[in-house]
Order: C-alpha cells, then sequence, then structure tokens
C-alpha cells in the first residue's frame, strides 16, 4: 500500500506496570490519542482496529508502513503506580526507521489528560512540520467532568468490549451502566452503554430490538451533555437506521460526526451502508473507501467493501474481496452467508456448499452452514433436502438467530418459487422492525426473483423507505393520510412503546377506540396507522402480540400444570376458536405440535 504523505499509525502502548491487570490503562491511552489525532483535518489516522492488529508483535515499522499505508508510527509504554503515571513515546518514520521526536512524561495520575493531550499536540506538530500544513486547535484532548478514577473505570468497561466475548461484553456493559448512573454528567459512559447494548445484538445475547430500545436513552441523555461528542451522532445516525428507518436523518448525524471528527473510519463504514441502502452506490462505495483507507485490517470494513462490489455486480472484485476477509478473519461469520447470495447469482452452487464446508466449528457457525448449504441446495433445485434443511432452519426462528434465519429463509422461498411463504418472512420481519429487512431492496440476486412483482412485496418496501429521499410517495404528507411522515414516525413509536410496555393486548376486551383513547389519538387515525402505515388490521396486529405472550408462557416449564386454552386466555385472546384458528393460520401447525417441536 502507498504510504500516505500526512499519516501516523498509534500502536498500542506497551503496560509496564507492575500490575497487569492494568493493561486496560495503556490500552485507554492509546485510544484517546488515536481518537485526538482523527479530529486534525486531513491527517490519516490508522483506526483503533488495524493499529492494535500488531499489538503483542514483533513486526517491522516499514512492514507495519507497507501493510496500513503510513508514513509515521508512534511507539510508546506506561507504566502507572500509586499515583504516579510514566509515559514514553516515540514518533518513527516507516521508510526509513528515523526517529522524529521522542520523549518521557513523569507525572502525577491527576494530570493524564493533560499529558494525553500533550502528546497529541507534540505530534500533530512533528508531522506538520515533516510532512506540510494542517490546521489543529490549541487543545484536541478535553478533560471529562469526572475524576481520574471515574475515567479509569470507563476505560476498564472499554477494555472489556474489545475483548470481544459474552463474558466481558456483558461485565463491561454492567461497569459503564453503573458509571453512567452514579455520575449522570459523564456523556461517554452513557455512549459506551449504547455501544455495549449493540454488541449484546451482534453477539446474539439480545434481539436487535430489544438492545437497540434500552440503549437508546443513554444516547439522547449523551447528546444532551455534549452535542459535539462525534460518538454520540454516530451512534444516532447508526440508530436511526437500524430501529427507525430513517435514512435521511441516519446520514445526517453519519456526516456530522465525520464533520466533528474527519478521520472517524466507524462513521465512514456506517454512511456507507446508508447510503448503499437507498441505492446510491457510488456515492457509498466512496464512502467505505475512506474507511477502508484509514482501517485496512478490520474485517468489517473488508466485508462492506465486498458487499459494495456485489450491489454492483463486479463479481471479480466482489469475490477477492469476500476471500480476503475471511483470510483476515475466519471466523467472521455474518460475511459467509451474505458471500452466498453472491455465488448463487454466479451460479455457483457447488463451491458454496464446499465454502460452508470450510467454516471452522465456533459458535454460531452450526447455523451459518445451514443457512449456506439450504442456499446452494434451493439453487440446485434438491427439494426434498431443501425442504428438510427449512424444517431445521424454521426451528431457529424461535431463538436468538431468528433475526438473520427470517433474513434469509426471504431468499429461500423466493428461489424455490413459493412467494407466499417469502411475503411471510418479510412481513414478519417488517412488522418486529429486524434491520436486516433494510437490505431486500436493493440486493441484486432478489431482483431475479417473482417475489419483487408482487404489489404486497412493494407496499412492505414504502413502509421500510418511508423516510428515504429515494421513496418515490415520500412527499411532507403521505398521500391520502391524516399524518405528515414525521407524525407517522411519532405515533408509531409511541404505538410500539405503550404495547411493549403497558401489554393492553392482554385484555381480552382491548378495542381500537380504547387503545387510541390511550394514545390520545382519534380512533379514525389509529385505524389509519395500523392498517396502512404498519399493514395490518387492528385485531391481526394485537393477534401477533397475544400470540408471541402464549408462546412465552406455553415454554415456560412453571405453566406445565396449565391447559393451552388456559394460556391463551392468560394472553388476551377471548375465544378458543380465534386462538386456534390464529395460530394455524401463523405457525401452520397446532399449538399443541407447535409445543412438541418447540419444548422448553
Amino acid at each position: 500500500m502507498a504510504l500516505h504523505e500526512k499519516s501516523i499509525a498509534v500502536l498500542p502502548f506497551v503496560n509496564m506496570s507492575p500490575d497487569t491487570d492494568n493493561e486496560y490503562f495503556s490500552d485507554g491511552i492509546t485510544e484517546e490519542i488515536i481518537n485526538a489525532l482523527t479530529a486534525i483535518k486531513n491527517l490519516k489516522v490508522t483506526a483503533r482496529t488495524s493499529s492494535f492488529a500488531f499489538k503483542g508483535r514483533a513486526t517491522d515499522i516499514r512492514n507495519i508502513g507497507q501493510q496500513l499505508g503510513v508514513i509515521t508510527v508512534l511507539e510508546g509504554s506506561v507504566r502507572k503506580a500509586g499515583n504516579r503515571v510514566r509515559i514514553t513515546a516515540q514518533l518513527v518514520r516507516t521508510d526509513d526507521g528515523f526517529q522524529l521526536w521522542s520523549r518521557s512524561f513523569d507525572r502525577d495520575l491527576e494530570d493524564i489528560f493533560a499529558v494525553q493531550d500533550e502528546i497529541s499536540l507534540s505530534i500533530a506538530d512533528q508531522i506538520r512540520e515533516n510532512f506540510g500544513h494542517l490546521e489543529f486547535s490549541d487543545q484536541l484532548i478535553k478533560s471529562p467532568n469526572v475524576s481520574v478514577d471515574i475515567y479509569e473505570r470507563y476505560l476498564e468497561g472499554r477494555y472489556f468490549f474489545h475483548r470481544f466475548n459474552a463474558m466481558d461484553v456483558k461485565r463491561g456493559l454492567s461497569l459503564l451502566e453503573d458509571l453512567a448512573r452514579k455520575h449522570p454528567q459523564f456523556a461517554l459512559a452513557k455512549v459506551g452503554v449504547q455501544y455495549g447494548y449493540n454488541m449484546m445484538a451482534a453477539a446474539g445475547l439480545l434481539p436487535a430490538r430489544e438492545s437497540l430500545a434500552k440503549g437508546k436513552p443513554f444516547l439522547d441523555e449523551a447528546l444532551a451533555i455534549d452535542e459535539k461528542l462525534p460518538e454520540c451522532h454516530h451512534s444516532l445516525g447508526w440508530h436511526s437506521l437500524n430501529q427507525d428507518w430513517d435514512f435521511m436523518q441516519a446520514a445526517r448525524h453519519l456526516k456530522r460526526a465525520i464533520e466533528l471528527r474527519p478521520g472517524y473510519a466507524d462513521a465512514y463504514q456506517k454512511l456507507f451502508i446508508t447510503l448503499a441502502l437507498e441505492g446510491k452506490l457510488e456515492e457509498a462505495h466512496l464512502q467505505i473507501q475512506k474507511a477502508l483507507q484509514l482501517d485496512p485490517l478490520a474485517p468489517l470494513n473488508n466485508y462492506f467493501i465486498s458487499y459494495s462490489y456485489y450491489l454492483a455486480e463486479d463479481f471479480a472484485l466482489s469475490n477477492q474481496h469476500f476471500e480476503h476477509t475471511f483470510e483476515l478473519e475466519p471466523s467472521f461469520l455474518i460475511g459467509y452467508s451474505i458471500y452466498g447470495l453472491s455465488l448463487v447469482l454466479q451460479d455457483r452452487p457447488a463451491y458454496l456448499l464446499k465454502k460452508a464446508e470450510s467454516i471452522a466449528s465456533i459458535s454460531g457457525s452450526e447455523v451459518e452452514r445451514l443457512l449456506m448449504k439450504t442456499l446452494a441446495l434451493s439453487k440446485m433445485g434438491d427439494w426434498p433436502e431443501t425442504e428438510a434443511c427449512i424444517e431445521q432452519l424454521e426451528d431457529y426462528l424461535e431463538g436468538v438467530s431468528r433475526e438473520r434465519v427470517r433474513f434469509f429463509l426471504i431468499y429461500i422461498e423466493s428461489i424455490l418459487g413459493r412467494i407466499d411463504k417469502a411475503l411471510h418472512h418479510v412481513e414478519q420481519g417488517v412488522r418486529f422492525r429486524e434491520p436486516l429487512m433494510t437490505l431486500l431492496k436493493v440486493d441484486p440476486l432478489l431482483k431475479t426473483t417473482a417475489l419483487v412483482e408482487e404489489r404486497r412485496y412493494q407496499d412492505l418496501l414504502k413502509t421500510i423507505y418511508l423516510k428515504s429521499d429515494t421513496q418515490v410517495a415520500a412527499t411532507e404528507t403521505s398521500e391520502g393520510g391524516p399524518f405528515t411522515l414525521a407524525e407517522i414516525d411519532h405515533f408509531t413509536q409511541q404505538l410500539d412503546a405503550v404495547m411493549l410496555k403497558d401489554k393492553p393486548y392482554l385484555n381480552p376486551a382491548l378495542s381500537l377506540r380504547a387503545l387510541a383513547d390511550t394514545l390520545e389519538l382519534h380512533p379514525n387515525k389509529l385505524s389509519w396507522l395500523i392498517n396502512e402505515s404498519i399493514g395490518q388490521n387492528f385485531n391481526t396486529y394485537i393477534n401477533t402480540f397475544r400470540l408471541e405472550a402464549f408462546k412465552t408462557l406455553a415454554k415456560d416449564p412453571r405453566n406445565q400444570h396449565l391447559t393451552l386454552l388456559g394460556l391463551a386466555y392468560d394472553s388476551g385472546f377471548n375465544s378458543k376458536t380465534v386462538f386456534n384458528s390464529y395460530f394455524k393460520k401463523v405457525e401452520g401447525m397446532t399449538p399443541r405440535v407447535w409445543l412438541k417441536q418447540n419444548p422448553s
């Protein structure tokens, strides 16, 4: 990779403290310096993922420069003992190994913010003096409004997140939630909580919708404290896309994050996916190229540029980058099945089967292999084996993998020509606002199936893209409806909140008018909202919640002494006939058969 003229990689500072558990502190200082330097416009700063790829590795500086495309590298160490900290740092050219700058700092721990700022400013000065003009403020690191001890706990929480395992993610989240509760003005802790909930969803520890809902209040509080925190706008952009399906708001927040931190690799990455899902492929591709330049060793960036080429149907480059992604991280599970869609479109099902078998046996790989195998078999036309695989996949619709499995079942059923079944999965995904539903509109494989010709499917896409400037019908007021688009969003969120928190569906006598009174809406308007915006009639909408409540009760061992009909009544159904007929319509089987297939 060519060396960028004004560029730097900050390698992980080595922990020289007597206590090895202080590694969170040295890692945290490294990350803070990276973040400070990314605020300087026209300075290329390698992002954390790629810099930390060299942690604990004895790698030649010139090799690092080539891999990351940077002309300078900052190395250092941290020794923390009691209330004192000693930091050493040196700035080295990667083309000839020449040391541009070095210094040691012996300070009281309470001066740590000033030391980090002094190091960051010194580095920026050296790059400007040696490689050309840069403009930056007199202060790059602002002292947060908390004590050093609290700040250390924050760094520790973030450190646990970066260990990427379920136990540590939970541990870090617990620590940061405690900080956010005890220190309500500590904005970074609140952003960290929201980030932790996102990680819980990514790891399959919480449903995406629940995770996003739990994290959002912390994010709103952080933004109220400090509107100029780029992390806030980055997270709000991702939330707007995944939870609100508000493409325009997502783009605004992500562009604001980049304005505040021009070297923010993750914000370019999220802006790419926001623009790509609207079909703005050329503009989107520029964003993922920037993200990849800043973070070339991040598997997610390599995966996204693969996806970008797939959307453009440039299969030679797409395949090349997909394969490189798995070389970087063989356990990068989320990329395999998307690669599978591309291989099906290329009519390479045999290679897809081979690729599925190559996945290492780790947590989650069983589902991924099954998805890839079913995609390949559906393309091959092997009906009996495909059907057997679909039955296995449907078992996962009750677990943590349900959103991912439902998404790929849309493709599998569409390839098989079973459009009604594909539409059912789309409707369920839209009903529960599953983030993966936003990928459907731009996918080139789905465009080759009969699904896209269905009016019901097109109407569902309109629901997803209500807040997109590419939506044809996206005018300030909805066509023939009583709400503006902003009002649709407001009242839909209010309705969701009432249903999830108050559970009015448990009342068997619940009426449209009673629910409208709760929302302080005219019944005519609530009826329009449920039918036209959500795409269901009132009874179907309410019974969807009752059905999920019944499933939860039926699978609870504590309820084994109760009859299924009794549990149905406890879930809000007021009629045996209505319950049985609705259950069979949705699940395709009786409640008793379903329970045998889905034991507790």
